[in-house]
């Protein structure tokens, strides 16, 4: 037998398990395929999945089974969340909110700072990543099965429609344990609830004990690093209260990159070539980088510049306004520095994009807007840096991050152009 006809045979084999009778179907089959742990009750999610999609009942990425994997993915944690440490927590974001009262005109929101575990984390951020990475999932599992139903045998083209359901639900089981994952480890990193770019919920919060470590990892005094941690989470969560259209804009962009995700059947094919089936850690790579989705179309490329503009410009103004507001911080310099060392080493937020859409966040570009912010600040005032985000049309290009003094030259005729017009108003 050939060993095209033994690859087609083995594959009409899986599909009439499948078919025939979902229970003498073996989940830990497609699992072992995928490089994933071998968990009895995430195979046992992934398999209920399965059998409503033979059913006709798949429901695309199951989020409990997220997680699941998430959760076992989270290194143990020992920190008592005592009262004492309740009560530094708190004074951190008293202080953080007056702070910021003196350098930035976007003013208080009603909060309620939120201590978090590991796992809470976890927790807190599903309904984020819920928007956020749905899209992308979905249209890659719907990508992936589509591509599959086309290379179906000719016998076996009447099962196309049935096949596709079945294949969607998988893609989307294997992406949820992936991306679980992922989110788990994310969890075990962050050192707030908006480090990644965008807050996860609308409390601003910590993970006491990921800041308890990077305290320690930097020999400073513990209350100092809450403080300066708690203005960076106040001032992020302040800029998205204000900016209510900030969050859709940027999860809207993520939704026109998952619009164009293809799969590339060459690349399929060359990986099956120069993969080692046997070995799940290969496999598993080749699914976590997305080896064989198709190079980023022109439309998903300036979505990616998009979404790398909007997030260099949140993570800009943040540091612009947090290094204004510790500066009485005797540990401002060293925990500013250390921040900085993160983005390149370490980032929270670069792990998450990239995983999710390839997008490579640049370090030169986040001090860039830095900068500009300052710029602005020094030329202008603190009242105009921060007027920058009350509409979407006020963000500064790439060129104006690059340039200051463009933005700067803007900002000034747009404001010459208000007082001439509100002057007319007035009839003076």
């Amino acid at each position: 037998m050939s060993e095209e006809n033994r690859d087609r045979d083995e594959f009409q084999e899986f599909l009439k398990k499948f078919f025939s009778s979902s229970q003498n179907f073996n989940p830990e089959d497609l699992a072992n395929q995928a490089g994933l742990p071998m968990d009895p009750a995430n195979l046992g999610m992934m398999m209920e999945q399965l059998q409503r999609a033979i059913a006709g009942q798949g429901e695309g990425i199951n989020w409990k089974l997220v997680e699941t994997q998430a959760k076992k993915e989270l290194d143990s944690q020992k920190v008592e969340l005592s009262d004492q440490l309740d009560q530094s927590f708190k004074q951190a974001f008293n202080t953080a909110s007056l702070w910021l009262d003196e350098v930035t005109s976007i003013g208080q929101f009603e909060y309620n700072p939120l201590m978090l575990t590991r796992q809470g984390w976890v927790l807190e951020s599903l309904g984020l990543f819920k928007e956020i990475a749905e899209p992308v999932a979905t249209k890659l599992a719907e990508a992936l099965a589509e591509n599959l139903k086309e290379s179906l045998p000719e016998e076996l083209s009447q099962l196309a429609g049935p096949a596709s359901n079945i294949l969607k639900t998988a893609g989307g089981s294997l992406f949820a344990m992936q991306f679980g994952q992922s989110l788990g480890q994310l969890a075990n990193q962050s050192l707030s609830g908006g480090e990644i770019g965008i807050p996860i919920s609308d409390r601003p919060s910590l993970c006491v004990k990921n800041v308890e470590e990077f305290a320690q990892g930097l020999g400073l005094d513990f209350e100092e690093v809450l403080i300066y941690l708690a203005v960076r989470e106040l001032a992020l969560q302040r800029l998205f209260a204000q900016s209510s259209w900030l969050k859709d804009r940027v999860i809207n962009q993520i939704l026109e990159y998952s619009e164009g995700i293809s799969i590339d059947t060459d690349k399929i094919n060359s990986l099956a070539e120069d993969l080692d089936l046997t070995n799940p850690v290969e496999i598993q790579q080749a699914i976590s980088t997305g080896a064989f989705i198709n190079e980023p179309t022109e439309a998903q490329k300036t979505a990616q510049d998009r979404i790398r503009i909007n997030l260099a410009l949140i993570e800009g103004w943040v540091d612009a306004v947090t290094e204004k507001a510790t500066e009485r911080l005797p540990s401002r310099v060293a925990l500013s520095e250390s921040i900085l060392r993160r983005r390149v080493s370490d980032n929270p937020s670069q792990k998450l994009f990239g995983t999710l859409i390839g997008l490579q966040l640049e370090p030169k570009m986040l001090r860039e807007t830095s900068t500009m912010f300052r710029a602005v600040q020094k030329d202008l005032s603190m009242e105009v840096r921060d007027e920058i985000w009350l509409h979407p049309d006020q963000l500064p290009t790439e060129e104006e991050i690059q340039n200051p003094e463009l933005l700067i030259k803007r900002l000034s005729e747009d404001k010459d152009d208000f007082d001439t017009e509100l002057r007319g108003l007035l009839g003076d």
